[in-house]
């Protein structure tokens, strides 16, 4: 099975990818309002043929922004998966330190974030 996992964020939106039982850092979307972000994210969605999507639910206002976002890809037909997110960035930021990867490359801290959400989904399946 392929997987994505999305951290949703207002700006810039992290993917992660697997097609087996390890989840990798993939890409980062910049984005810049709501409906291209639901345009970008439906055409890798279908373009990659995932067969499940995994998305990061944070708590609070986020956490409303997000669940807005799996309710718009739901009206299209993309059913989605909400994975809580807590302390995925920290767990993110300490994974990318102990590869050696440095300051100025962690910027691609949301792909990892989003391989965190995607590979605790897996580890729980």
């Amino acid at each position: 099975m392929k997987y994505l996992g999305i951290d949703f964020g207002m700006k810039r939106i992290g993917l992660a990818i697997s097609e087996g039982e390890l989840a990798s850092p993939w890409q980062i979307l910049e984005v810049k309002g709501f409906s291209e972000t639901i345009e970008k994210i439906s055409q890798i969605i279908e373009n990659g043929q995932f067969q499940k999507i995994i998305v990061g639910l944070p708590e609070g206002k986020m956490g409303q922004n997000v669940r807005g976002f799996v309710k718009a890809l739901n009206k299209m037909g993309i059913e989605i998966e909400t994975m809580d997110e807590t302390l995925s960035s920290k767990k993110a930021l300490q994974a990318m330190i102990e590869q050696g990867i440095g300051v100025k490359k962690r910027r691609n801290e949301d792909a990892f974030s989003a391989a965190e959400i995607l590979q605790d989904y897996l580890d729980n399946l």
